[in-house]
């Protein structure tokens, strides 16, 4: 293959998607017209001439002078955090809907009606294909895209789109591949800062890893699981189980079947917390039907706190030992992270 920019789509393809290092966040999708995403998948639908580079430099799994060198906060085991808490939304028919306790719902919705975004950036539950990014710019689409996939999606796509459109004061809501996509859109030469200034509230999802929508979709499929599925969960240990929820109920399946579908490129992921977030959201160990809640910058600690002031939220202190356990499960992902980093360099010596 003449690759007519090597060192630009090339090296991206060369060394994330042809190595399978490539988690689906999207980012290069929309933001260069030779990306698409289909059923779990980016594929490269030509060679681009372009001499930018953008898809190399604003790729989570990509090396590039000027935007790589990001790599957490590096303020603890669990990021910035000017609060953290337990919370879940007052309003029954969110927690009916959401995961946990409806606090990502909870917030946009709020940030939607109070103007504090025009629209934000979810992913869906899919239908006949894989899971996807989509634009919402009210309370049913957002209670449409709740709960968790534990897939890829491809969800900053829908941002490109939105952005090329022209919409501002966006909500984003992603797992930490895809917040630091983000992060480092705002070094992207040459119109990062713009796109980046475009996007107002960024609500990070707790993330130990995802899997590969193809082989989940195959491995649901032998175990006679019809229809889209609409939730998914890993109950905390000792479960060692992976649920899903269709329209027919539940059903559970041994961890140990799943945890080789995980995404090679999630191997690589140092963030368990989404730390580049204003907002970073996950289950509460322990207390079933709320989630720990972490607000990082000036933006999410305004809005939570205004959220929790108006009824929108019910809060409880953080017990102790679950920090200590958030804090453990953060550090383990980054050594492993680490230490996969270094397996890699020396395979490719």
């Amino acid at each position: 293959m003449n690759i007519p920019n090597p060192e630009g789509q090339g090296r991206l393809i060369a060394r994330v998607i042809n190595k399978g290092l490539c988690v689906r966040c999207g980012a290069c999708v929309g933001l260069c017209p030779y990306f698409n995403y289909f059923d779990g998948k980016v594929v490269v639908m030509d060679l681009c001439p372009a001499g930018t580079f953008q898809c190399l430099q604003v790729c989570p799994r990509a090396d590039y002078e000027g935007t790589s060198s990001f790599k957490g906060t590096s303020a603890g085991d669990i990021g910035e955090c000017r609060e953290i808490l337990m919370a879940r939304s007052t309003d029954e028919a969110i927690q009916k809907r959401s995961q946990y306790g409806g606090v990502v719902s909870a917030l946009l919705i709020y940030a939607l009606e109070k103007e504090v975004i025009s629209s934000a950036v979810l992913t869906d539950a899919g239908d006949l294909f894989a899971p996807k990014g989509r634009i919402v710019h009210r309370r049913s689409e957002v209670l449409d895209c709740a709960g968790s996939r534990y897939s890829a999606s491809g969800g900053l796509s829908a941002m490109n789109t939105a952005l090329k459109k022209g919409y501002s004061r966006l909500g984003v809501v992603g797992l930490p591949c895809q917040m630091e996509a983000l992060a480092r859109m705002r070094l992207v030469q040459p119109d990062g800062e713009e796109r980046a200034d475009a996007v107002s509230l960024r609500i990070g999802l707790f993330c130990t890893w995802a899997l590969d929508y193809p082989s989940l979709t195959a491995y649901l499929a032998r175990q006679k699981v019809e229809g889209p599925v609409l939730k998914a969960d890993i109950p905390p240990p000792p479960a060692e189980t992976f649920k899903v929820q269709t329209q027919v109920g539940w059903r559970s399946f041994p961890l140990s079947d799943i945890r080789p579908m995980v995404q090679k490129g999630c191997f690589l992921c140092e963030d368990m917390t989404a730390e580049t977030s204003d907002i970073s959201v996950g289950t509460a160990e322990g207390r079933n039907g709320w989630n720990t809640v972490i607000a990082r910058t000036e933006t999410g600690s305004q809005l939570l706190k205004r959220a929790i002031n108006e009824g929108w939220l019910e809060t409880d202190d953080l017990p102790g030992a679950s920090l200590d356990h958030l804090r453990e499960a953060a550090r383990n992902k980054r050594h492993r992270a680490r230490q996969a980093e270094i397996d890699r360099s020396t395979q490719d010596e």
